[in-house]
């Protein structure tokens, strides 16, 4: 077997346990913190705030190590990190260190063991099957989604959030750790193998030198492919976090409006797995349009205030394109960057997206407030999606 895909199941579990965390399973946390330290839940939420700015400034530098230094390393080290983060967490006597510790291990988990870690060492190896390569790995995450927050909440109600937290740091040291080290390397000449083989007058994208980060920046490709990236990720990200308030405020149950969810996650698994074979064998532009058209159109239900079967359908429809970014977005970056420079691009793309999706939560609050409902947030970024699309339009990707 083509050792890229060990290379895969190195990835898949690496995401399975920090999005599984960090994404699914944080917010169990939160209730057992704020009564330990008696503190508010806002005070709780910096340690969320202080990762997402950590990241930003870890990324543009993971972002070059990526491209000089071995990759099979760099994530060893980042689930070592990642591991001893959270036992540290465990082991805050304050809030202060709560959030320092946390905001640390978030920072270092998303970066060097998440999603941009993953998508640059899959780049590396595959070529015709990239996106399909990028989907599958990107499953642990759903599945991580599934499997983490269930063993989680056995942890606390047996053990408490300290012990819960230190059994998740020996998952990391223990059996991560060791998954990563013997399956993930950087590059197939590491072990003595060529790239995938992308056919006959197929171009793998990769160029014969690096570029550097500004060059990358005032490459039009970045803000083309970032912007467009950087509102839909915004656009889905207050839909996922709102769907269970909007719902129960159309008289919809807390188990119909858990289903909705549900529906995403599964849906989820569908458009990884989708959108990575189609990633390889269509346009990626017109891949894009077509998750953000799923996006969109699933939005403009839900803002109809339908009823519970036709809301159903709308977050089926978020779902197949919240899969569908993962490995469509991740195929973007090589055609225009090189594969020499695909970490320096995803290093620098990341505060990219991260500055559009984080005002998003503050507007789609004060929409909240000035209408008393969820329709004219939802109508709102509706037309967010849309202009994504439009923007979209210039995009010009070198074979």
């Amino acid at each position: 077997m083509f050792f890229g895909w060990y290379v895969v199941a190195g990835t898949f579990v690496a995401q399975m346990l920090v999005a599984g965390f960090l994404v699914y399973s944080v917010s169990l946390f939160v209730p057992l913190v704020r009564a330990e330290f008696a503190v508010s839940m806002a005070q709780v939420m910096q340690s969320m705030t202080a990762g997402t700015f950590a990241g930003m400034v870890l990324m543009p530098l993971a972002g070059v190590l990526f491209d000089r230094w071995p990759m099979r390393w760099i994530m060893s080290a980042g689930s070592g990190l990642f591991g001893l983060g959270l036992w540290a967490v465990a082991q805050s006597q304050t809030i202060g260190q709560y959030i320092l510790f946390f905001g640390l291990t978030m920072a270092v988990g998303n970066t060097l063991v998440g999603s941009p870690a993953c998508q640059t060492v899959l780049a590396r190896w595959f070529t015709k099957s990239r996106g399909r390569a990028m989907g599958i790995s990107a499953i642990g995450t759903s599945l991580g989604g599934i499997a983490i927050p269930a063993l989680v909440v056995v942890l606390l109600e047996s053990y408490g959030w300290r012990t819960a937290l230190e059994i998740l740091a020996s998952v990391a040291l223990l059996v991560v750790l060791p998954i990563v080290v013997a399956t993930v390397r950087g590059r197939p000449s590491d072990v003595g193998l060529q790239a995938e083989d992308a056919g006959a007058g197929n171009a793998s994208g990769a160029v014969e030198t690096a570029i550097t980060l500004g060059q990358i920046l005032r490459n039009p490709c970045y803000w083309y492919i970032g912007i467009p990236l950087g509102l839909l990720f915004s656009a889905y990200t207050v839909g996922l976090v709102n769907i269970a308030p909007y719902a129960e405020s159309l008289d919809v149950s807390p188990g119909a409006a858990s289903s909705l969810i549900m529906a995403i996650a599964v849906m989820g698994f569908v458009g990884k797995l989708g959108f990575g074979v189609i990633a390889d064998r269509v346009n990626l532009k017109l891949a894009l349009w077509v998750v953000m058209g799923l996006a969109l159109f699933g939005f403009l239900l839900l803002a109809s205030q339908p009823s519970y079967p036709v809301m159903l359908t709308a977050t089926a429809l978020m779902g197949l394109a919240a899969g569908g970014m993962v490995p469509v977005s991740g195929s973007f970056l090589a055609p225009p960057f090189g594969l020499l420079s695909y970490g320096r691009a995803m290093g620098l793309m990341g505060p990219l997206l991260t500055l559009l999706v984080l005002p998003s939560f503050t507007v789609v609050g004060v929409l909240f407030d000035m209408s008393g409902s969820y329709q004219l947030p939802l109508l709102i970024f509706s037309g967010v999606i849309a202009l994504g699309m439009l923007l979209l339009l210039p995009l010009r990707l070198p074979r």
